[in-house]
């Protein structure tokens, strides 16, 4: 009798731990946030700042990547699971996309010269060094208890 009070609840958390997946949990999203700049004085509004697990298994892990949009004054606050909750602590390389709708401002029938992304995307404001997630223009660190500001200009 004794023991089965003892093997039955035992193989009960064994089999609930199992089920739930133990040591699978998300990593927590910590705040993180900045602000960017183009030329040292201009707000990328709407820009993309995107930032790359350094460890590809850190990304599965979170299903995908920690991004903001830039607002009207230059600062972003960084989404992985839910808006503006942050991003687990790691290493990543950072990304900037701003682009112009290729309806904002001229007609453009896509000449040599013109600038404009064959992808639909629009036309990059950005240098392409900004934007190449194979090898991102910046490294930073995502630190439980760091103030996790990041501040980038751009040109």
């Amino acid at each position: 009798m004794i023991l089965r009070q003892i093997v039955v609840p035992a193989f009960v958390l064994i089999v609930a731990l199992t089920l739930t997946g133990c040591g699978n949990t998300k990593p927590e999203a910590i705040p993180a946030s900045g602000k960017v700049l183009f030329n040292k004085t201009t707000p990328p509004v709407g820009a993309l700042v995107v930032f790359h697990p350094v460890d590809p298994d850190l990304e599965k892990r979170i299903g995908g990547k920690p991004f903001g949009k830039v607002k009207d004054d230059g600062t972003f606050t960084l989404t992985t699971y839910t808006e503006n909750d942050g991003a687990p602590e790691g290493e990543y390389g950072v990304t900037i996309d701003w682009r112009v709708s290729p309806r904002a401002g001229k007609l453009n029938l896509g000449g040599e010269d013109s600038g404009e992304d064959r992808t639909g995307g629009g036309i990059s404001k950005l240098k392409p060094k900004y934007g190449n997630p194979q090898q991102p223009f910046t490294r930073v660190t995502v630190k439980k208890g760091d103030a996790n500001q990041f501040t980038f200009d751009v040109d």
